[in-house]
Order: C-alpha cells, then structure tokens, then sequence
C-alpha cells in the first residue's frame, strides 16, 4: 500500500486477501444499519477505509494527527487534524467511530476511549481493530522496532486485556475475535514484491490451517464494542 498518494479500497490487494479477514462482513453489517448514519474515521491515514465506507453508500470523516495523511485522505470525504486524545466534536455526535490499528500508537489509551465514549451518541458503536502481542513474533518484533511507519509504538496490548479495558471504560463488547495468525505478513511481503500476490490463494490456506490450530496467538484482533449508559461507573 502506498501511503504517499490517496488509497482506495479494492485497488491494491486481490480479493482472496480479504478471506481470511473476518472483520469485513461485521463491519459491512453495522455500516449498513439504518441507524448508521455518521462516521468517524478515527486516524484515517490516506482514507483506505472512508474509500471503502463510501462503497457501502456512506460517508465519514476522517481525523489524522499528520497533515500529508490528512491531505490524502481529503480525497475520500471531510477531514481534520486532530488527536484521539483531544477530538474537535460535541458530546454524542457520531453512530460508529472506527479505528484500525491506531490506539496503539497512543500513550494514553484510558483518555482516548473516555473521547472516543464521549463523541458516540447512547448506543453508538465503537469499531475497533488492533494487533495483539498474543502472538510472540509481534511481541519479540515490537521490542526490536519499536515504530511503524514512523509512528511510535506506545501501548502494547493482549486480546483479552485490551477486552477488558474497553469494559473498564464504558463499553459493553458485543463481538470479539482474534485472527491472523502468520496472515499479517502478506500485509506487507506483497507491497515490497508485487510478484508475491500471486501466490495470496496458497497463502490463505496455510493461514486457515493456522488459524483453526493457533488462534489464540493471532496477530490481530477486532471488538464491536457499545457505549453503555452515563451510570456505568
């Protein structure tokens, strides 16, 4: 994926890359709700996923802390730079708000979900995609290169830890599930060499191999996770 110029769903990977990537239909299930109706992108980069949300027939914004990200993204919908610790909204504005692995490239994690609860109406939904250190190659791999993209690495989380946090700060999780397991590697092998896509069907059936013997040390996790009531504390 090249993040120098705007990107849009669909263009860059084939569609049995998305397969093993269980997350889609949830998230195409809640994007389509009838009470779905505003969208936060929440670290939007050059908006992949406000591309997508406009192919299911909705818009969104997007909010960055990069301006040249947030110049890309411009391309997808409405956009702002802004941090998840300090979001420029009123109180109970957006349905759904997003964030694919983002939360953890922020310190602060307890402050961004009480902004993140803030900004959802009752009963909005928070989207959430993260990667795991269940799976000890992103662990070891962490504390080698503790950036990615330039950006800093500063909260580590564990599927089920990360679960409870969420609960901690006044989210009720509908769905959860760990995914991923050596899959996250063709996330990057095939942008470096294109030539690799080719072989993404074998690939797919190694990682359901993986997945149905390992699963517990994915790489990556999602949680469809609901704002409960003021009186949760």
């Amino acid at each position: 994926m090249d993040y120098r110029k705007p990107v849009t769903f669909g263009e860059n990977w084939s569609p049995s890359r998305y397969k093993v990537l269980p997350y889609f239909a949830e998230e195409k299930r809640i994007m389509l709700r009838s009470s779905t109706r505003l969208i936060l992108d929440l670290g939007c980069a050059s908006g992949w996923n406000m591309s997508r949300f406009g192919q299911y027939g909705r818009s969104s914004l997007g909010v960055d802390v990069v301006p040249e990200r947030v110049q890309l993204a411009a391309h997808h919908g409405p956009v702002a730079i802004a941090s998840g610790l300090e979001l420029p909204f009123p109180d109970e504005t957006f349905d759904v708000i997003y964030i694919q692995h983002v939360l953890h490239h922020i310190g602060d994690v307890p402050r961004a979900l009480r902004e993140v609860r803030r900004c959802l109406r009752w009963g909005g939904t928070l989207f959430l995609i993260e990667t795991a250190e269940d799976n000890p190659i992103i662990r070891w791999g962490r504390r080698l290169y503790p950036k990615w993209l330039g950006d800093e690495i500063n909260a580590p989380f564990t599927y089920a830890g990360l679960k409870q946090t969420l609960a901690d700060e006044g989210f009720r999780v509908e769905k959860a599930e760990q995914y991923s397991v050596i899959f996250w590697m063709w996330e990057i092998l095939p942008d470096q060499f294109p030539v690799m896509e080719k072989l993404t069907p074998l690939f797919v059936q190694i990682e359901r191999v993986f997945a149905r013997l390992f699963r517990r040390q994915s790489a990556h996790c999602y949680y469809v996770a609901v704002k409960n009531g003021d009186d949760y504390r």
